[in-house]
Order: structure tokens, then C-alpha cells, then sequence
């Protein structure tokens, strides 16, 4: 069974359920979830986007000190953050600092565009199907970061994905803490691919790929007197077919206590050419289902 669902921000909601077949265009769609749903496996995938330019700076320099508050003193404080996500690129940025000297200064650009339209295609042919999602969103989005902070302690964490790859780190229990960090991410296109047998009532996805064509730079450079720590995460493109997840291709972590000068710096690109019908996508299957060896049939229940 394949059903698919567009929703856009103008509050109108299409359904189209087919039996291993459909064909949908949105011109303007702003949010679209397209899901292929199968006797034992369910895949979809969920957009958004709008037509966005937004920038911000931001500087600040003083001492968190106590405020006198109608006949009391009111404890120092600082606490800030900072939250974007359009079209899968995610940045979140979160600042607590107790009494002491304290200095910022911060840069955030965004464009997005959602004036391409999106498409979800699916073809049946030999026993097979092919389900193809093309996505035309292009989304850029710019950080930069500055601080300064010396006093009795600062907590400073940020955090960068672009669609199912991310980047971060967390600078923790500082007393003394200098941070310069900058963020770039880009996002051109985005396909999704869903492959599968259609042998009612043995329908079952065979493959399923997440493939969008993105790259993130992040940068930082530190003096840190508590804990530091950084994690990234680079996603492959073909999901585990038991859970229908994208399992990360790359990734890492690492952790530092203590007093440390620290810089750090990583690139991620990912660039997928869209699929086209004449690939030969499972060669052992060119004539049809039933080319398929009799081990791989029966595993799938297939007569």
C-alpha cells in the first residue's frame, strides 16, 4: 500500500492513497510528509521550507553583577539563546554564566527559498517499484560567535545540523573561558529514493536512500578551564532496513578536563546526482521479480 500526504501553511491537506502507485506534484507547497507503506515496512519522509531572509547581530559587553530589586539583592545572572531550523538546517546555541566579566558578539544569516516546487514519483514495472522524492529548497545558514568571561563560572553549548548530519560542542563549568567560533552550512537539493518488491500481499522495500546535497564548515578555537566537549556525525545515505534508519557513516567524539587551548575544525559534504530510470538499480532483477534467486525469494515470502 502507498499513500502519500501533502500539507502546506495555507491550511490545505491532500491525500492520495494508491495501491503501489502515485503521482504528485506541489508547486507551492511549503510542507510536505510523503510516506510508502508496505505488509511489514513503513518509509516517509517529512519537508519544510519557506521563503526566508533573516539576519541578526548582536554585541554585548559588561559585569553580571547583583541588581538591587525593591529592597533586595537579586543573584547575578546571564542567560541566552539562540534557535534556527528551516528545511533541516539546525543551529541552537544556549549561554549561562554566574557573577563576572562578560563580552559577545554574534552573527546569524539565513536564506531559504521555496519557490521550486517538490515532486514524489512512483513506478511500477516487473514486479518492481521505485519511489523517487526530488526536492529543490536551497537553504544557507551563517554563524559566528564570540565571548569573553571571567568569574565564578559559565556554561556555553552550540549545536549545528544540516538534515542528518551534526556538529557541535559544550564548554562547561568554566571560570576563565575564551571562545571564537564560526558555522556555514548549505543546502542545494535534496532526493529520496525508496525501492521495493510489489508482490501483493508480499509487498517489502528492498533499499531506501536519503540523499541530500549539503556541505557544513565548522570552525572553533578555545581556552577552556572546565570541560570541553565535541561531537560530530557524518549520516550515510542508505538506511538499515530492519528500522528504516540512516546510520551515521562518521562520527566522533571526544572530551577534555582541565585547562586547554583548543582548535578544532571539520568539513562535511555530501553531492548526489538525481537518480535516472535507465540505472540499473538491482541487476539481479532486470526481467522482473521473478529473476530473483529461489534463498532471497523465499526470505522475502515470495512464491
Amino acid at each position: 500500500m502507498i499513500f502519500n500526504k501533502i500539507e502546506t501553511d495555507r491550511a490545505c491537506i491532500v491525500i492520495v492513497s494508491l495501491l503501489l502507485s502515485a503521482l504528485i506534484l506541489s508547486a507551492n507547497a511549503e510542507r510536505i510528509t510523503t510516506t510508502v507503506g508496505t505488509n511489514n515496512t513503513d518509509w516517509s519522509i517529512t519537508r519544510q521550507s519557506d521563503n526566508i531572509k533573516f539576519d541578526y547581530s548582536q554585541y554585548v559587553q559588561g559585569s553580571i553583577s547583583p541588581v538591587e530589586y525593591r529592597g533586595r539583592s537579586l543573584e547575578p545572572y546571564h542567560s541566552s539563546y539562540e534557535e534556527v531550523d528551516v528545511n533541516d538546517l539546525r543551529l541552537r546555541a544556549r549561554t549561562s554564566a554566574r557573577k563576572g566579566d562578560y563580552a559577545s558578539e554574534g552573527l546569524i544569516l539565513l536564506r531559504a527559498d521555496s519557490a521550486n516546487s517538490s515532486e514524489f514519483v512512483l513506478s511500477i514495472e516487473n514486479g518492481t517499484f521505485i519511489g523517487e522524492f526530488v526536492e529543490e529548497w536551497p537553504a544557507i545558514l551563517r554563524s559566528s560567535k564570540s565571548l569573553r568571561y571571567s568569574g565564578q563560572g559559565i556554561n556555553s553549548r552550540e549545536y549545528a545540523g544540516n538534515n542528518l548530519d551534526y556538529v557541535g560542542s559544550s564548554l562547561l563549568y568554566n571560570n576563565e573561558l575564551s571562545k571564537d567560533s564560526g558555522i556555514d552550512m548549505l543546502l542545494t537539493r535534496m532526493n529520496a529514493t525508496v525501492r521495493g518488491i510489489s508482490l501483493s500481499p508480499n509487498d517489502t522495500v528492498l533499499s531506501a536512500q536519503f540523499m541530500p546535497t549539503k556541505e557544513t564548515y565548522y570552525s572553533i578555537t578555545t581556552s577552556s578551564t572546565g570541560i570541553a566537549d565535541f561531537k560530530y556525525g557524518f549520516s550515510s545515505p542508505n538506511a538499515e532496513l530492519k528500522k528504516l534508519i540512516y546510520p551515521m557513516a562518521s562520527e566522533g567524539e571526544e572530551r577534555y578536563y582541565g585547562d586547554y587551548n583548543i582548535t578544532r575544525s571539520i568539513h562535511m559534504k555530501s553531492d548526489f546526482p538525481r537518480y535516472e530510470e535507465e540505472d540499473d538499480w538491482i541487476s539481479c532483477c532486470s526481467a522482473g521479480v521473478y529473476e530473483i534467486g529461489l534463498p532471497e525469494r523465499k526470505a522475502l515470502s515470495l512464491p
